[in-house]
């Protein structure tokens, strides 16, 4: 079994329905793997999920860090955020991350400690980015750091979700334009 394969078919087929909708049967039949093969690698559908999820991270999540920590100015930064998520072609059908945060009560207890991880982490990095843009000027006193980190992550979270519900990615762009306008306001 090629461990590396099984998990490019389980973060498709995760990502491209409801990762609670995709059984391990489905994703054994996918990979040309038996079950026992599976459960020997990943321990459990938790571990598979997990491990899943881990790669998701690494693969594309890294992106948008990449973006936060680039040392961009504020407003191409949000420009990057912007084109991210309303023209990325792989989040035509949503980001894996917010489906599994959103459906985390399906989740075993470990995939469900790791989103909570990585959404933790991801806050930080948001913030980080706010912090900076107002330690350099860009980014005025007043809204709390924490409270503009939680905006703009949701923001690009509604933008992607909307995406997957088939909504046009211009609009989807004018709109997150609008909304990440109250963070580019001086």
């Amino acid at each position: 079994m090629n461990a590396e394969q099984v998990l490019d078919v389980a973060m498709n087929a995760y990502w491209h329905s409801d990762p609670a909708d995709v059984s391990v049967n489905a994703i054994c039949q996918m990979a040309g793997i038996s079950k026992p093969s599976l459960y020997r690698e990943f321990g459990s559908e938790d571990g598979l999920s997990r491990a899943v999820l881990d790669r998701y991270a690494e693969q594309v999540l890294s992106e948008i860090f990449v973006i936060l920590q680039g040392g961009m100015g504020l407003r191409e930064t949000l420009d990057a955020l912007i084109e991210f998520a309303s023209s990325d072609p792989r989040m035509e059908t949503g980001c894996l991350f917010y489906k599994m945060r959103a459906g985390k009560h399906r989740l075993g207890p470990d995939t469900r400690a790791r989103v909570e991880e990585i959404d933790a982490v991801g806050q930080a990095a948001y913030a980080a980015f706010l912090q900076a843009a107002r330690n350099a000027g860009d980014w005025p006193d007043g809204p709390s750091v924490e409270a503009g980190a939680k905006y703009l992550g949701e923001q690009v979270a509604l933008a992607i979700t909307q995406r997957a519900s088939g909504e046009d990615p211009a609009r989807i762009r004018e709109m997150l334009t609008l909304a990440l306008s109250v963070i580019s306001r001086s």
